[in-house]
């Protein structure tokens, strides 16, 4: 048996979908509407044939191993002691297998970028080294501040405003 995935934008049924960026939002699409765009993940990607049945699986963007700090697993352990929860918990509150969660806490398994944000934001803790973040937008124009300059960084008012 196939398993069939609707497109987000057009509905149409296919075996694989295409996680896309459309202004800062991520959708699942088909080949034809992902055209264009730059892919960030793909779903039900096809991987082996075992004893004449297809395989799927999703091949989820992994973080770099720079990226990601080397204590992660002891991390998570901390975090989740202080809250005194334990794996089975942690995997109900963030929709995770618990055995997927003991191999990323006793460092086996790296996480991948969707889990690494669950666990920060379900924990409160950084998995991810933080990188210099670029000062203001990247404009060489001059003029008046568009909507998409104040999201990037809030700009202050001028002084004769106030």
């Amino acid at each position: 048996m196939v398993f069939m995935y609707d497109c987000e934008i057009c509905g149409k049924k296919t075996e694989v979908l295409y996680v896309i960026d459309v202004e800062g939002a991520q959708l699942s699409v088909c080949a034809s509407c992902s055209r264009g765009n730059p892919v960030i993940d793909e779903i039900g990607v096809h991987k082996e044939t075992v004893r004449g049945k297809r395989v799927f699986s999703s091949r989820k963007k992994l973080i770099e191993s720079d990226e990601l700090v080397d204590d992660y697993g002891e991390r998570i352990r901390k975090a989740r002691e202080a809250m005194k929860i334990d794996l089975k918990v942690l995997g109900e509150m963030i929709n995770e297998k618990h055995s997927t969660l003991l191999r990323v806490e006793e460092g086996k398994m790296p996480p991948d970028i969707n889990l690494t944000a669950k666990l920060e934001k379900a924990l409160g803790i950084k998995l991810v080294s933080a990188e210099e973040e670029p000062e203001g937008p990247k404009t060489s124009r001059s003029g008046p501040i568009t909507l998409g300059d104040a999201m990037i960084k809030k700009v202050p008012k001028p002084k004769d405003e106030i």
